[in-house]
């Protein structure tokens, strides 16, 4: 979520949203309203005790291990992370929280500042080396490293770990989409435990400069040509009102992909009924890729002719994301394609160069037959933890991971984590008795240093943002923006700090939730993606490319997909089928 921010409260409030981001994802972000019970009474995510009262198997009785035990792991540490004075990532306040309350205690055999990719290298040269691996391994990374993992042959399948000592509220988040397991699946084994994520929060609405619609009289576009229209109008008719011919229709950056996270091309491929960079499902049930399609030559002539009208700038295939993005939040382009949670970063940055700059979320436009669809149909996991088949407790990771859902992620009113892990940390309490988690918003009553007063202790988890609840994001958020009143902690607490936009954006998005194309081939790399795989897509960008330069006609696209089906896409699109079959009938 996948998750950049440019201030602390932006920041913290993405990671509570997400929780996250902007979007950021999502996000990245939809969760189901459950209500768990206090810590001293929430024993429905615990291992069996026995039948005479004592302590299981594992020395676990009454919600706690003892005696206390340890779980080795390591630890990428993010460059943003804040501690308090004297805290680190091995003794902080959530760290403390666990130990004390479930008697266990997480020692890291190593921790990286990650940046540069410094975990994920340093864990590549433990697999590399066959070096001992610690108890658990979290990793939300590349499918290389997580076949890495899988193969190294250290780690034990999870399937009876987790139908045993996952908590029910655990449980319930891994079923909004069993489809979570698909890339740690070997032979029907699950090789690891999904870090659930919030669900739809990474699917796209369109943003626009609500003042230039306002002031161009412009109204919401329903279909493609609508919106045209629209980036005609903020091409030509001097929207910003300085006398030049100096603005863009749509903000957009491709030089790595079309398929992003933020200014985002994909939706227009959906215009034509194929999602890029991705296995769609076809009529008869077999899977294609999305870029051969002939729907995405529409979608690349359709580009190309946006460039020659100057819709679009003449930079966006020199751009990524975040320098595409620039365009918009530096008041150049009327219209951007992206996640929910934009609001928090990076749109606050168009108003605080204009604060007089206004922008809404729209839904994303249907296409010239009626056609319609965007990506990020993924499902909502955030990552992996992987445990060592030698751990003497392997059942520990599910009952940290269950404390967390049943404790910080939706708590109930009352109970003793209704606020969050500490107040001083993810909370504080104003003069007049509420709660705030946002004190920025009150800086006379924090004048020391307001950015080291609070912290997000979900953060220093194992499982990197606590427990997400897929569908609560997404439900909270469509809640308030239908006007309904907050009442959970966890509602008190979006409605606090999320944008208006924000809000309104999710409603967005579940309005328009069926339009979103799942990626159908989610598992390990095929023999042929592993060599051919860089090369094929470097030759669809390039076609790609050539094609909206007009540097190629666009017969060039129908001459890409015959080398590419020559140059190891057709045994690659076998292999995906032969995957998904296998799928299917497990």
């Amino acid at each position: 979520m996948k998750k950049l921010r440019k201030s602390v409260a932006a920041s913290l409030a993405l990671v509570l949203s997400m929780s996250a981001l902007a979007a950021c994802s999502k996000d990245k972000k939809d969760d189901a309203s459950s209500t768990p019970a206090p810590a001293s009474t929430t024993k429905s995510s615990t291992a069996p005790t026995n039948a005479s009262g004592g302590a299981d198997e594992t020395g676990f009785k009454d919600g706690k291990y003892d005696p206390p035990i340890t779980i080795s792991s390591v630890k990428g540490v993010n460059i943003n992370a804040r501690y308090k004075k004297g805290e680190t990532i091995e003794d902080n306040i959530e760290s403390r929280t666990i130990s004390k309350e479930l008697g266990l205690d997480v020692k890291y055999d190593w921790t990286v500042t990650d940046t540069n990719d410094a975990y994920k290298t340093k864990l590549r040269l433990m697999l590399s080396s066959g070096d001992k691996m610690p108890d658990v391994v979290a990793w939300r990374g590349d499918d290389d490293t997580t076949n890495m993992l899988i193969d190294s042959g250290q780690f034990m399948s999870v399937n009876e770990l987790f139908d045993k000592y996952a908590g029910d509220k655990y449980k319930a988040a891994v079923n909004v989409d069993s489809d979570m397991w698909m890339k740690v699946t070997r032979d029907g084994k699950k090789m690891a435990l999904p870090i659930t994520d919030y669900a739809y929060n990474d699917d796209m609405v369109l943003w626009l400069r609500e003042d230039w619609m306002q002031k161009l009289n412009l109204q919401a576009p329903k279909t493609l040509a609508d919106f045209e229209n629209i980036m005609d109008a903020f091409v030509n008719k001097d929207p910003d009102g300085d006398g030049k011919k100096d603005t863009y229709g749509l903000a957009l950056g491709f030089k790595t992909t079309f398929n992003n996270w933020m200014t985002d091309a994909a939706w227009l491929f959906g215009e034509f009924g194929t999602m890029p960079e991705q296995w769609n499902k076809l009529a008869d049930g077999t899977l294609e890729y999305g870029s051969i399609d002939p729907g995405a030559k529409q979608a690349v002539s359709k580009l190309k002719d946006w460039m020659d009208k100057g819709y679009i700038s003449k930079d966006a295939g020199l751009k990524d994301e975040i320098g595409g993005m620039e365009l918009f939040t530096k008041g150049q382009a009327g219209a951007v394609v992206g996640r929910n949670w934009l609001p928090d970063w990076p749109l606050g940055d168009l108003t605080a160069l204009n604060p007089n700059a206004k922008y809404k979320a729209y839904p994303i436009p249907v296409g010239p037959d009626g056609k319609i669809g965007t990506g990020s149909g993924a499902p909502p996991v955030n990552g992996f933890l992987f445990v060592n088949k030698n751990a003497k407790h392997p059942e520990a990771i599910i009952r940290y991971y269950n404390w967390l859902f049943d404790n910080i992620s939706d708590p109930q009113v009352g109970s003793k984590y209704e606020n969050g892990f500490a107040e001083g940390y993810d909370w504080a309490k104003l003069p007049d008795g509420t709660i705030t988690k946002d004190p920025k918003a009150h800086p006379e009553l924090f004048p020391n240093n307001v950015d080291e007063f609070l912290t997000d202790p979900a953060t220093y988890s194992l499982t990197y943002d606590g427990a997400r609840i897929p569908t609560q994001y997404a439900d909270a958020l469509t809640k308030l923006a239908n006007g309904g009143t907050p009442e959970t902690p966890y509602e008190k607490m979006a409605a606090g700090i999320r944008k208006k936009e924000n809000i309104d954006a999710m409603k967005i998005v579940m309005d328009q939730k069926d339009i979103r194309m799942k990626n159908y081939f989610m598992g390990p790399l095929t023999d042929t993606m592993t060599s051919k795989n860089e090369l094929l897509k470097k030759m669809v960008l390039e076609t790609y490319n050539k094609v909206i330069y007009g540097q190629a006609s666009i017969d060039e696209f129908d001459k890409m997909v015959e080398n590419w089906k020559k140059s190891g896409g057709d045994t690659i699109t076998k292999e995906v089928n032969d995957w998904y079959k296998s799928v299917q009938t497990k």
